[in-house]
C-alpha cells in the first residue's frame, strides 16, 4: 500500500482478479474535526486491470458519504446498517489476524469482544438485567451469523490439514458477502411431503425419518433422505405416490443447480439417515455449544 501526499490515494495490487472475487475497504472515524469541513466525503474506487482478451481495463466508482457529527448517537445509524456485510468484514478481521499469527484462542476473544462492542453500541438494555437487551431487527441476524464464524474453520483448525485451513481462509476473504457467509454458516432447506422446500435452523431437531434435507456448506452440498423416504425410494411405492416423487424431485433439481452455479465446484454427496456419509450433516447440527446458551453468555456480557 502507498500513499500519496494530502491527495490521500492509496493503491492495493492483488495477484489475480476473477467475477467471483469480492475486496473489502474499511473506514475509520477521525479523532480530529477539520475546520470548515466540506458536508460529505468523497471516495472515489478504481479498478485497473488486464483483461482475459489482453486489453486494459479501468472501471471507477465514486462515493459520497455524508459527514456526520460526533455526537450522533451509533443507534440513528441502525437504517444505513448491513449486518450481513459486517458479519462478513469480522469474518475477514478473523483471517486477518490468524494469518498474523493469533492461536485459536486469541482469535475467540478478539470475536467475542467485538461482538460485544457492537451490540453494547446498537442495543437496547437495562444495566445489569440481559432479560432486557432488545437486538434490532437490522442487527438481529448478526450474533447467529458471529456464533457460527466461532466454528469455522476460519477459527478452528483441529481435524483439518494446513492446507485445508489455509483453503478455508482465502475463500472467506475473498469470495462474496453471500458466499462467504454460506462458508461460514451453511444453509438448510428441508423437503416434506406436500409442502414446499423450507429454509430450516442448524438445529439436531430438523432431522426427521419422513424428511431429506440438502446442506449447503459452499465446498458440500449434502442431500441427506430420512430413514422412510430412503426406504419408499427403494420400494414399489414411489411410482404411485406424486407427493413423494415431487419432494424427491425437488431435492435432486435444488442439489444439481447449485451445483452447477457454484465457483470453485463442491463436492456433492447424496446420502441416507443413519449412513455413513450423514456424518457431515449431523456434525454441523450439534454444536459443542448450544446456540441459546451462547446468546445468555452474550446478553450478560452486553449489560455488565
Amino acid at each position: 500500500m502507498t500513499e500519496a501526499g494530502s491527495a490521500r490515494t492509496f493503491a492495493w495490487s492483488v495477484g489475480a482478479l476473477s467475477p467471483h472475487y469480492t475486496a473489502a475497504v474499511g473506514l475509520r472515524r477521525s479523532e480530529h474535526s477539520l475546520p470548515n469541513a466540506e458536508p460529505a466525503h468523497l471516495l472515489q474506487l478504481c479498478t485497473s486491470y488486464k483483461h482475459a482478451s489482453g486489453g486494459r481495463r479501468l472501471r471507477v466508482s465514486t462515493l459520497r458519504m455524508p459527514r456526520l457529527p460526533t455526537a450522533v448517537p451509533t443507534r440513528q445509524l441502525l437504517s444505513a446498517f448491513d449486518q450481513q456485510a459486517a458479519a462478513a468484514l469480522m469474518v475477514r478481521g478473523a483471517v486477518q489476524r490468524a494469518d498474523g499469527g493469533a492461536t485459536p484462542s486469541e482469535l475467540l476473544g478478539a470475536i467475542d469482544r467485538q461482538l460485544i462492542k457492537v451490540m453494547k453500541a446498537l442495543c437496547e438494555y437495562a444495566k445489569g438485567q440481559p432479560g432486557t437487551v432488545m437486538l434490532p431487527p437490522a442487527a438481529a441476524m448478526l450474533p447467529g451469523l458471529i456464533f457460527h464464524l466461532r466454528r469455522s474453520p476460519a477459527v478452528r483448525t483441529s481435524g483439518l490439514s494446513p492446507d485445508e485451513t489455509a483453503y478455508f481462509r482465502h475463500l472467506v476473504a475473498t469470495l462474496s458477502v453471500f458466499s462467504s457467509l454460506v462458508l461460514v454458516q451453511p444453509t438448510l432447506m428441508a423437503y416434506d411431503r406436500g409442502r414446499p422446500a423450507t429454509a430450516m435452523p442448524l438445529e439436531p431437531s430438523t432431522m426427521s425419518p419422513d424428511r431429506s434435507l440438502l446442506l449447503d456448506t459452499f465446498l458440500k452440498l449434502i442431500l441427506c433422505h430420512g430413514s422412510n423416504v430412503a426406504q419408499w425410494k427403494r420400494s414399489d411405492e414411489l411410482a404411485s405416490n406424486p407427493e413423494l416423487t415431487s419432494l424427491l424431485k425437488a431435492a435432486s433439481d435444488d442439489l444439481a443447480s447449485a451445483s452447477e452455479a457454484r465457483f470453485p465446484s463442491p463436492e456433492v454427496f447424496e446420502c441416507e439417515q443413519y449412513g455413513s456419509k450423514a456424518r457431515y450433516l449431523v456434525q454441523k447440527l450439534n454444536p459443542d455449544v448450544p446456540m441459546l446458551e451462547f446468546l445468555q453468555g452474550l446478553y450478560k456480557a452486553i449489560v455488565a
